[in-house]
């Protein structure tokens, strides 16, 4: 993986984890204030017993909002990991054409140089037949 790629990744990663942390907040501060909430609403029970009723409702109310709250985190939570996904797919797909091309250029070179030595190793091979014939001439004639 090249070096923008990593800094590009981290730098994702690093604001997704700044958004997960002021959702963490966010969520923290819901949790005080609903546990305020909770106090309050215990302190009017026993203040205001006929009321209880309404009380109880207005509770509910904060309850189905903070769930499509949730539920909104779980989505944008799903999106992201999908995006994740997706693009974890994509970098491998890539790194896996890159690596293919490359395995590709590298064994035709090799074969390039193979065919090269080859061709060299022939000549060689003819040079050193015709050495041995004149070689074996010269002394033919020599003993002539």
């Amino acid at each position: 993986m090249d070096q923008e790629l990593v800094q590009y990744l981290d730098e994702r990663f690093n604001r997704v984890d700044q958004r997960f942390d002021r959702v963490e907040q966010r969520l923290d501060g819901h949790d005080r204030r609903f546990e305020g909430i909770d106090q309050r609403f215990q302190g009017i029970d026993r203040q205001f017993q006929e009321l209880r009723g309404e009380m109880n409702e207005r509770l509910e109310e904060v309850k189905r909002h903070t769930g499509v709250l949730v539920e909104g985190l779980r989505h944008e939570l799903q999106l992201v990991a999908e995006g994740l996904a997706m693009h974890i797919q994509v970098q491998h797909v890539q790194e896996r054409e890159y690596h293919d091309r490359q395995h590709q250029e590298t064994r035709v070179l090799i074969r390039s140089f193979y065919d090269e030595f080859r061709q060299q190793n022939a000549q060689f091979q003819q040079s050193q037949d015709q050495l041995r014939q004149r070689v074996e001439n010269l002394e033919r004639n020599q003993q002539n």
